[in-house]
């Protein structure tokens, strides 16, 4: 089953999350655009709410335009915690490298 959830954006400065309930435990966060920012504590809170509510969190990451270090932070804080992130593009892993890079 496809889910389209058309929005008017104003460049791709934006994240758009779209949630796909799966079943009554699994739930999918569908990102578009930029997890910076403050988009990186929307996608926080929205990955948080799934949790608390005992979902199992998948994360696709397809059609994301950029993510800095800390969007990659939260993403691997929500990977210790279980959550399953998908079809994340190349620079995203070349992001990650660059963010351990730059640790400590």
């Amino acid at each position: 089953m496809h889910f389209e959830r058309k929005t008017f954006q104003r460049k791709t400065r934006m994240l758009k999350i779209t949630r796909a309930v799966l079943s009554r435990q699994e739930i999918t966060l569908r990102l578009d655009g930029r997890v910076a920012g403050q988009w990186v504590g929307l996608l926080k809170e929205s990955a948080e709410s799934a949790l608390g509510d005992g979902m199992n969190l998948t994360i696709d990451l397809k059609n994301i335009s950029f993510i800095d270090c800390e969007g990659i932070a939260l993403l691997k804080s929500l990977m210790c915690r279980g959550v399953d992130p998908i079809n994340a593009p190349l620079f995203v892993v070349e992001q990650i490298k660059k963010c351990n890079g730059s640790e400590g």
